[in-house]
């Protein structure tokens, strides 16, 4: 325990050298645990949120503690972990966050860090480039796709004015959830939102999204927003960003894409194919905490026009009078976005990437690839077992013939394992499992073995 909050450099080097062998041990011991743990006793959660004490608590206790407290729920960081959309976070980033919470610069203005903001622009600037938007185009990043979803919806409802009520919002049935919230919060009433019918492929119907603004604008409705997804969390499913990207350009519309979890396949050659449409977008919600592996907090949204999201958020109190106006080599991020203070987002990024090259990371995302593509193929060898659609991304869904029930005790023995770590999601009526790989420890054995756990469940029947 420390007296001071500012630590002397030997009470520093003394804390950095036990948080630092704490971290190096978990991750040593990070193969061999499990993928997930029982529920958490009422006692340990009771002496987890126990409050601080007037003096300080030994730091080997609280780490003691701090290894109670990771010992309970889904072990995200695994390899073993297939649920939801994983990550496992690569420690040159943790590197990277652990460098801007020391130094611990103010960067939502160009006034306070101009240098780690030229750091963020040229990420940001390497990010548009992906996705081949023009020398207008800029971004923000967030911490995560839910904020720059819903940032995104502002700046396409401010092109309507205060008066927004007569403006619609389209999206996919399968969409993220995060779409209709962010709508909801940024006032858009219920009876403005349109979920779009999906095809046999899962992808958004087109047909049925032009049949829909056409009947609105009958009503004297107008289209306010179309959002496709560029990769949908239930099956990794690409929608025909071309064809939207051409009725919002008809409509009028703004046409935003969620490519929260898969836009940085656009890396590969095959997830730049099946991304084809997404350079046509007005904006583009990434999270570079999905498929650039990096820890959790860190994802953004892209613009085609950076004047876009100054029209709709750019403000500032009388208290910053001194802060210089936006520029686009050093902006404002707080004019770009809802956040005034932020976290040095982009120092870790950049670090990852620049130490790594962008080239390990496109290896990664070939190899999540070919994971998924591996695991349907094994499947659909698998009597009994049908894959909603094929891997256009990293994820899989199957389910069983037998139905639900048949289907919910596979996913019950393949979590109780405790070998992998699996997510559900329904299509339609029916109960699928998922297989999501988007983790740089997930290997060619882990994949295996939870298809053993499938055969081992349609053994015992």
């Amino acid at each position: 325990m420390f007296d001071s909050l500012d630590l002397n450099a030997e009470e520093r080097s003394q804390l950095a050298a036990l948080v630092s062998a704490f971290a190096d041990n978990y991750l040593h011991e990070l193969p061999g645990d499990p993928a997930s743990w029982p529920q958490i006793e009422a006692g340990a959660v009771a002496s987890l949120a126990a409050p601080p004490s007037e003096v300080g608590t030994p730091l080997d206790e609280l780490l003691r503690k701090v290894t109670v407290a990771l010992n309970s729920g889904i072990n995200t960081a695994s390899g073993k972990f297939l649920s939801y959309i994983p990550s496992g976070g690569i420690y040159s980033a943790a590197a990277g966050r652990f460098l801007g919470a020391v130094v611990n610069r103010y960067t939502g203005g160009s006034h306070g860090a101009p240098g780690l903001i030229a750091l963020e622009q040229g990420v940001i600037r390497w990010m548009c480039d992906i996705f081949d938007l023009p020398d207008a185009a800029s971004g923000v990043l967030f911490s995560g796709g839910s904020t720059a979803n819903l940032t995104a919806t502002i700046a396409a409802r401010s092109r309507l004015g205060h008066d927004f009520g007569h403006g619609v919002l389209y999206t996919s049935e399968r969409a993220h959830h995060s779409i209709e919230k962010s709508a909801s919060m940024a006032g858009i009433r219920p009876d403005r939102i349109r979920s779009i019918p999906v095809d046999g492929e899962l992808r958004l119907d087109s047909a049925a999204l032009r049949a829909a603004i056409e009947a609105d604008e009958a009503a004297g409705l107008s289209a306010m927003m179309i959002v496709a997804t560029g990769g949908t969390t239930d099956t990794g499913t690409i929608d025909p960003l071309a064809e939207c990207a051409e009725i919002a350009a008809k409509s009028g519309a703004w046409f935003h894409v969620d490519a929260a979890y898969g836009g940085f396949f656009a890396l590969t050659l095959r997830g730049r194919a099946r991304l084809s449409g997404i350079a046509l977008a007005d904006s583009i919600t990434v999270d570079a905490h999905k498929s650039l592996f990096l820890p959790f907090g860190i994802g953004g949204l892209l613009v085609r026009n950076e004047a876009s999201l100054m029209n709709a958020l750019d403000g500032r109190g009388a208290y910053m009078q001194d802060v210089p106006d936006h520029a686009a080599a050093i902006p404002n991020y707080f004019a770009m976005g809802p956040e005034l203070t932020r976290p040095a987002r982009g120092l870790e990024a950049w670090l990852a990437l620049h130490l790594h090259g962008v080239e390990a990371f496109r290896h990664e995302l070939d190899r999540m690839i070919d994971l998924a593509e591996w695991s349907a193929a094994e499947l659909e060898r698998l009597d009994g077992i049908t894959i909603a659609a094929q891997p256009e991304m990293s994820i899989v869904a199957f389910r069983a013939d037998a139905g639900t029930a048949a289907t919910k005790r596979i996913f019950e023995y393949m979590n109780h394992s405790r070998r992998v770590h699996v997510s559900s999601t329904t299509i339609g009526d029916e109960f699928f499992i998922r297989l999501a790989f988007l983790n740089q420890r997930t290997t060619t054995a882990v994949a295996a073995d939870a298809l053993e756990l499938v055969r081992e469940s349609l053994a015992e029947g």
